[in-house]
């Protein structure tokens, strides 16, 4: 075997790789990651609140219009898989001992990275089941933000609550800053960071 076909297979073998691996580097795993949420109880019912940044979402496509801007007129579906795919799945919530699987996904939005509504429950509650983004905004996916109401049914607020957001594997670094509010109206609230990477995860109890 000579030395010139030994250097040719060489060659066509790492255009090869690189071929294979390019399209890899347009999903490249974000670095650092916030996740904003709010649980709040109430009655019989237990609503979660969730702000993730939408560049961690890899598994679901985004209806696109002109130069790849996102096409908020049909984005609905994208953005409740999303919320199943990248949030819900990733979410172990228990009252008491009991899990609470499968919420009701009552309301998605797709926001600009600026947009502060996450500031109060109260603004987050309204901002997520208010009006949508207007059609003719120009916005490409990985620059925004989703935004999703859950509820979960309770036997009663006064439960001891059990939350591990298993969010680590939305990137290098994930924060997920979440807040408890106690039912009744009380305007208190108890603010939990949890901090993990690609390989711990740890439980939040209230």
């Amino acid at each position: 075997m000579s030395m010139m076909f030994v250097l040719r297979r060489l060659v066509l073998l790492l255009a090869a790789l690189m071929l294979w691996a390019a399209p890899a580097s347009a999903h490249d795993i974000p670095s650092d990651v916030t996740v904003q949420a709010f649980v709040k109880p109430e009655g019989h019912i237990l609503r979660l609140l969730v702000r993730l940044p939408l560049k961690t979402v890899m598994d679901v496509e985004f209806p696109h219009r002109e130069r790849e801007f996102v096409d908020l007129a049909r984005v609905d579906q994208s953005l409740r898989d999303a919320a199943k795919v990248a949030l819900a799945n990733n979410i172990d919530l228990y009252e008491g001992d009991t899990l609470l699987s499968n919420p009701r996904i009552v309301s998605t939005r797709m926001s600009l990275e600026s947009d502060r509504s996450f500031a109060t429950y109260e603004e987050a509650l309204a901002h997520v089941t208010g009006p949508a983004l207007s059609n003719d905004t120009t916005i490409f996916w990985e620059q925004g933000v989703l935004d999703v109401l859950f509820e979960y049914p309770i036997k009663s607020d006064e439960s001891r609550f059990s939350i591990r957001p298993a969010f680590e594997r939305l990137g290098l670094r994930v924060v997920t800053v979440l807040r408890f509010l106690p039912p009744g109206g009380r305007n208190c609230s108890e603010v939990m960071v949890f901090r993990a990477n690609r390989s711990n995860a740890a439980w939040i109890e209230k």
